[in-house]
């Protein structure tokens, strides 16, 4: 194994307190909300008044992932209008009373707009980790116990055993077949998963993340040892690549390392075929694992801001989209920004710890 208890001992200081804003999840000044570029732009692009976060790349529809991104940012630009507004809306529009889950994808076109059942269960752990930070840091206890919840349903529908591990499945339907599991690199938040274990040490969070980095790790194919968009896991605990998918490190998988970084892992050995492979100057938005084809296209702004990351260059990070950037390129870029910078209300954290 790359990554061991010893590895995850040596993270920042950051990695070891959940009130830290979960592993290394920095909080800026209270003025930041009004005075920061980058979070103003993102608002104005992508944000509506009534908190629904816009996929301009995809239709202009909603889904989990952005709401959860964005109720991040509110907590890390210590605002907390824009963060009732953005829960709000996903609780209103997106909350299925069934299981406590959410529905995964909004398109304000289609009638129902929540046509999808299924959720997407990266969506479900950055609303939920999102909503510990808030209650934590507004001292709103409505957040927290909302978290709880969240948390449980996750527990109880999208964690299983299977092949020899302890697994995430990507949504509670349409990923377990006879014999296999598809699976999401990305989907692991590592430090959401972290900030679970610390809140609940008996649950299954820290043996479902030391499982997840396992996977990652064997997943990795071709010469160049990058992370897959999607793998598929048989029952005897074997991995490929998942055939319903193109078989890629590419627009999914960019987020395995900013999650490792995030959690202060940015360092170990399973990431270094993706820090060869971006060495180049202009290294493509993504290459076929099989053949080593690669996109015609480079890395999004916010990719490349994901790189400067994994090369040691976060200080080059912009502080703001610019307007070419999507809705997916921006928060890449946003995501990036907070891993990487300090934390100025460390101090005021420390006093909330777990």
């Amino acid at each position: 194994m790359a990554v061991d208890d010893g590895d995850v001992a040596r993270a920042p200081l950051a990695a070891f307190l959940c009130a830290l804003v979960g592993l290394a999840l920095s909080l800026a000044a209270p003025a930041a909300a009004a005075t920061d570029p980058g979070w103003r732009t993102y608002q104005d692009r992508f944000i509506t008044r009534e908190g629904r976060v816009v996929d301009t790349g995809n239709g202009n529809i909603s889904h989990t992932e952005g709401q959860g991104w964005g109720m991040l940012m509110a907590v890390y630009f210590d605002d907390p209008d824009r963060f009732d507004a953005l829960y709000d809306w996903t609780r209103e529009h997106l909350r299925r009373k069934v299981d406590g889950l959410y529905t995964w994808r909004f398109d304000p076109g289609a009638d129902p707009a929540a046509m999808d059942p299924n959720n997407a269960t990266d969506g479900d752990l950055l609303i939920a980790w999102a909503l510990e930070l808030a209650g934590r840091h507004w001292e709103r206890p409505r957040y927290r116990l909302d978290s709880e919840r969240l948390r449980e349903a996750i527990r109880r529908h999208l964690i299983i055993e299977y092949g020899g591990y302890q697994v995430l499945l990507p949504g509670r339907t349409g990923f377990q077949h006879d014999g296999y599991v598809n699976l999401n690199p990305s989907y692991y938040v590592m430090p959401a998963l972290d900030c679970f274990a610390r809140l609940d040490p008996g649950g299954p969070w820290r043996r479902l993340m030391y499982d997840g980095i396992r996977l990652i790790e064997l997943a990795r194919k071709g010469g160049r040892k990058l992370p897959p968009d999607w793998v598929r896991l048989d029952q005897q605990g074997a991995l490929s690549l998942a055939e319903q998918w193109p078989p890629r490190f590419g627009f999914e998988a960019v987020r395995v390392p900013l999650y490792f970084y995030w959690m202060g892992l940015g360092d170990v050995a399973l990431l270094d075929g993706v820090r060869r492979f971006w060495m180049r100057p202009r290294p493509p938005a993504w290459v076929d694992l099989e053949t080593g084809e690669s996109a015609d296209f480079p890395l999004s702004r916010g990719g490349l801001a994901v790189r400067a990351l994994m090369l040691g260059n976060g200080d080059s990070i912009p502080l703001a989209p610019q307007p070419d950037d999507d809705y997916y390129s921006a928060s890449l870029l946003m995501l990036s920004r907070m891993a990487f910078q300090p934390a100025p209300l460390r101090g005021v954290l420390e006093r909330k710890k777990l």
